[in-house]
């Protein structure tokens, strides 16, 4: 793959990143890069008028303090007069490909479970896209805000240091599948988070591809993905009038102040998968296949969830899905990779 040369410049404008309160008291984030950077990129928050102290990060003295070296994120210390504390990452393997489709669409054909969120730049501008797997849409977004657990600041200084790089995609990755164990930092953080991310550039377009074939594998589109819906038990719903799809739309959006316009074209099937409530974050379902057999449609879902010892973010979500198919069905399955139909019903999962 090839490699990208990053020269981050952390720009201070946006919102600030969580500051310590106390004398000596730190907090440090972290982005993670992996693919065609590999780096660790790590801001240190703290009391700017504390005077320098020293930290020891993955090892590695550093004093922090003094100065704000220009272009540093706004909240931050200066790390040994720079903006950052930069570090190798080790080498990671991540299946995901993607390549833009004729029609301007995104066609995703390699997605890692570990994959949560996806943005995408064509050297001079980022977009989101609105799923991880299969046929997606892409949607203007501001650098990487929102990626994982950055903040606003260091996801403009990072999208930022991208732009001009050509087209990339940027996965953002789970916690727990991220191979470099969190940095060892000495005094011990009042706040430590981090973001994993893996870089790639695209595919070559690939021509849209023909709706269905009777008997087999059926396109899809993602419509929208997260883990917030407003539905607390498991189920598969349906939808294949406007009403119908406005409906599926408000109990996935249920939750957020704002939402997107509901998708409903005449002649297609929208299928909302909703995983119900779960305790803690990590979990999550896309949509990996799907396909048509004697007037069945049946969608292939990939469901995640914490590994054991995973540091996830102790809050209940409720993860969903939405996907359209061309076509009218009145039986859907949804199953799992084993052929497993998908469980519903039932209380929610604590």
């Amino acid at each position: 793959m090839k490699r990208i040369s990053v020269a981050l410049l952390l720009v201070g404008a946006g919102l600030t990143g969580c500051r310590a309160t106390g004398p000596g008291a730190l907090d440090v984030h972290e982005a993670v890069l992996y693919g065609a950077v590999q780096e660790h990129i790590v801001w240190v928050y703290g009391p700017s008028d504390a005077g320098r102290s020293s930290i020891t990060i993955g090892g590695q003295q550093a004093s922090v303090g003094g100065p704000l070296p220009a272009g540093a994120v706004r909240g931050t210390l200066g790390i040994d007069g720079r903006a950052t504390f930069r570090v190798a990452s080790w080498p990671a393997t991540v299946s995901f490909r993607a390549a833009p489709a004729t029609d301007g669409r995104v066609q995703v054909t390699d997605s890692d479970p570990a994959v949560l969120a996806v943005y995408a730049t064509d050297g001079t501008r980022w977009s989101k896209l609105s799923g991880t797997g299969g046929t997606v849409t892409a949607a203007p977004a501001t650098t990487l805000r929102g990626a994982g657990t950055l903040t606003d600041a260091e996801a403009d200084a990072v999208g930022t240091a991208l732009l001009g790089q050509g087209p990339l995609y940027v996965a953002v990755l789970a916690e727990g599948s991220l191979p470099d164990a969190p940095l060892a930092v000495e005094p011990t953080p009042r706040d430590y988070r981090r973001t994993g991310l893996y870089v790639t550039a695209p595919l070559a377009a690939t021509p849209a591809a023909p709706s269905s074939a009777p008997g087999g594998r059926v396109t899809y589109t993602v419509l929208g993905s997260g883990t917030n819906a407003a539905v607390p038990s498991a189920t598969i719903q349906v939808a294949t009038t406007a009403s119908q799809v406005a409906a599926l739309y408000a109990q996935a959006y249920g939750r957020q102040t704002s939402a997107p316009a509901p998708v409903a074209a005449q002649g297609t099937t929208t299928v909302g998968i909703f995983l119900g409530q779960k305790p803690t974050g990590g979990y999550g379902v896309q949509v990996v296949g799907a396909r048509v057999a004697q007037g069945v449609l049946t969608v292939i879902a990939q469901v995640r969830s914490p590994g054991a010892g995973a540091i996830t973010t102790q809050a209940l979500t409720s993860p969903w899905t939405l996907i359209q198919v061309p076509g009218t069905y009145a039986e859907v399955r949804v199953v799992d990779e084993t052929g497993r139909p998908l469980p519903q019903g039932g209380g929610t999962d604590r």
